[in-house]
């Protein structure tokens, strides 16, 4: 009733106009008074003539304003039954087949539902990022299945762009518009994160020539997220599990010689002792896991030789300065542990602290400075020795994902 009451009154006020203007007009040419003119008293104007124009421009703006109304009740779409989609699309993200092949399919389904031109998965790493479904507009539109944002490259499409550009600013929400093939087309990009440990884990663009179907479903969307952040971020631990089980399984002695350091098996040996020792006299124990940033670029530049012996040079300077009774192993092959018996996490965050310092200092032969992530924990009365090492695992993995060189993060167990 009121936005009929509106366009009423809009018409009304432009086919007034035209009235006044035309009225204004006579007294310009003939010297007559307004008020003859607007009251047709002048004799100037055809009084029949100036009422059908004004009609008309009164109808003309009605009807132009009802179609446009029309027009948006078009276009405004109503959204997908949530409940049955969330139950489908998590029937096939959580089926029994492999975590890939079921977040690919359930992307396709959301495709296909929400109408949409093409579905963009990425995962995010600490330097880049990487397309983790495929299909003709990913094909189209990108060179690469490995994107470094840092990297320059004058051949990027405007979709990278927008996509690199998302990655550097981790931005929550993003709604862009491109133009291809002549037709708008819009880019809503959803930030996926393990909500638990606030770890960003990668990002969903949903490119779409239909933006209002997919914001009549937002709703929808972002519960599923929810489902894909938990699909991907088990998938990440049960793949991180598989490589330590996988670099170490070959492992029969207890010392590496070639980099002279404890291995991952005589890790084991001391938690399990110390885990013992603890649940018997409550003894402190703290864990503080380190990775060295960028390790995986530095492999690629640099040969094999002087990767070794960057390694030796690294293990020498953790080992003098750290106490006799700490134990410094192999955690993975870019990770190392260093266990700390009797002291509790405020001992690991002044170790973390000291040997950011140290590093920042310290040029390695051929290779220069480097920094390094921190993940802390301390031994709870709850713990099993699966919960203490997971929880180390998952404090070095939410510094590594920081933008900050040489980030710690303390974790500790949640009574």
């Amino acid at each position: 009733m009121r936005r009929d009451l509106n366009l009423y009154v809009f018409a009304a006020i432009g086919a007034l106009t035209y009235w006044i203007l035309d009225a204004f007009s006579n007294v310009v040419l003939y010297g007559s008074a307004l008020g003859d003119e607007l009251l047709l008293r002048s004799g100037h104007s055809v009084a029949w003539i100036k009422i059908a124009i004004f009609a008309l421009i009164f109808s003309a703006i009605l009807f132009s304003g009802r179609l446009k109304f029309l027009a948006r009740e078009e276009k405004r779409v109503e959204p997908l039954d949530e409940t049955e989609q969330l139950q489908y699309l998590s029937d096939v993200l959580l089926s029994s087949l492999s975590t890939k092949l079921n977040t690919i399919k359930a992307l396709d389904i959301l495709e296909k539902n929400l109408s949409l031109e093409a579905t963009i998965l990425f995962l995010y790493d600490k330097e880049s990022m990487t397309l983790y479904n495929e299909n003709s507009f990913i094909k189209a539109h990108f060179r690469s299945k490995e994107i470094h944002p840092l990297h320059t490259n004058p051949y990027q499409s405007e979709i990278e762009k927008i996509a690199i550009q998302i990655y550097t600013k981790r931005s929550a929400f993003s709604k862009e518009h491109v133009t291809i093939d002549k037709r708008p087309l819009t880019l809503f990009t959803f930030e996926i994160k393990e909500e638990r440990h606030e770890k960003i884990l990668g990002s969903l663009m949903l490119a779409s020539f239909t933006p209002e179907i997919v914001e009549a479903n937002l709703s929808l969307i972002r519960r599923f997220l929810q489902m894909l952040s938990f699909a991907l971020s088990l998938s990440a631990k049960k793949e991180l599990l598989q490589s330590m089980n996988t670099s170490y399984a070959g492992e029969t002695t207890q010392y590496d010689k070639t980099l002279d350091i404890f291995t991952y098996l005589k890790l084991q040996d001391e938690v399990q002792q110390e885990f013992k020792r603890h649940k018997r006299y409550h003894t402190n124990l703290t864990l503080v896991l380190i990775e060295i940033n960028a390790f995986k670029n530095i492999s690629n530049i640099f040969p094999a030789a002087v990767i070794t012996g960057f390694k030796r040079e690294f293990i020498q300077l953790v080992k003098k300065n750290t106490r006799d009774i700490d134990v410094f192993a192999k955690w993975t092959d870019d990770r190392f542990a260093l266990l700390l018996p009797e002291v509790d996490f405020r001992a690991g965050l002044g170790v973390a602290k000291k040997f950011q310092a140290l590093l920042a200092q310290t040029k390695f032969s051929h290779i220069g400075t480097v920094s390094c992530s921190f993940g802390i924990t301390s031994l709870a009365p709850k713990d099993t020795l699966s919960t203490f090492k997971t929880r180390a695992e998952s404090a070095l993995s939410v510094a590594a994902t920081r933008e900050a060189s040489g980030a710690i993060e303390i974790k500790l167990f949640a009574s």
